[in-house]
């Protein structure tokens, strides 16, 4: 663990702030690079990402106090701190980016398929990257766990992170291999799809299934919110099955 990555000056550089951020670039290189082979104007990216970011911080923060509420029922200002690391949920910030740049397609007149399939191999790669920094802070720690692989972080650490006092499942290494695997399964197969969103449709089944495993080991302060999380993956598989299974009338043939 390591949260504080390295200093330039006075300038403290933060892990999971340095990883965040490289998993926008990533994620913005891999979209770049789709982009171009469907011979788009592949620069719209930059836009896209900012307001994929911008919609994504605020819908993480979203789902993170509807799972968490009893935390702030007291404190309901604490909502607004977006800056809390530990306080963010991946489905909430895909679903609120996934909108904000779906404003930008419509604004720039962009194909929404092919714009949707350049994110459904960037952001399960750009996970993959945030998850390295996740590590390093000690945040999206596991359950208690006595595996030989089970991590301990530092005492004050997981005081503060009211993590359980003994080694934990290193959940965030698991989804680090999950996340890498989709990368893997999507570029083998993509070229195969013949619809526009098939890419995208795909990603989100598959992370639907990894957050569903991931829910058994992963730590909350409020037991229920595993559950909840879970329930969101299933509705995520159930529509976009239902969305693959009726693709020929719901998605456009690519050309």
């Amino acid at each position: 663990m390591r949260p504080e990555l390295f200093e330039i000056g006075s300038l403290t550089v933060h892990a999971y702030g340095f990883f965040l951020a490289l998993a926008f670039i990533v994620g913005m290189l891999v979209s770049f690079w789709y982009l171009r082979r469907q011979f788009l104007d592949a620069y719209v990216v930059f836009e896209l990402v900012l307001a994929a970011a911008v919609g994504g911080i605020v819908g993480a923060r979203i789902f993170y106090v509807v799972g968490h509420w009893s935390e702030f029922s007291a404190n309901w200002w604490e909502v607004f701190k977006f800056w809390n690391v530990e306080g963010l949920v991946f489905y909430g910030g895909f679903i609120l980016g996934v909108l904000a740049a779906a404003a930008v397609i419509r604004l720039r007149g962009l194909s929404v398929g092919v714009v949707l399939d350049s994110g459904g191999l960037a952001v399960p790669a750009a996970l993959a990257v945030a998850r390295i920094g996740c590590y390093l802070n000690g945040c999206c720690y596991g359950k208690s766990s006595s595996l030989p692989w089970a991590v301990t972080f530092p005492v004050k650490t997981q005081i503060n992170m009211g993590m359980p006092p003994n080694p934990v499942h290193p959940t965030q290494i698991y989804e680090i291999i999950l996340d890498l695997a989709i990368v893997i399964i999507l570029l083998a197969v993509y070229k195969r799809f013949r619809y526009r969103g098939q890419i995208m449709l795909s990603f989100i089944m598959l992370y639907a299934v990894v957050r569903f495993i991931l829910e058994f080991f992963r730590f909350h302060t409020k037991p229920s919110a595993n559950l909840f999380f879970q329930l969101v993956s299933v509705a995520a598989f159930v529509l976009a099955g239902l969305a693959l299974l009726l693709r020929r009338r719901l998605l456009p043939e690519a050309r």
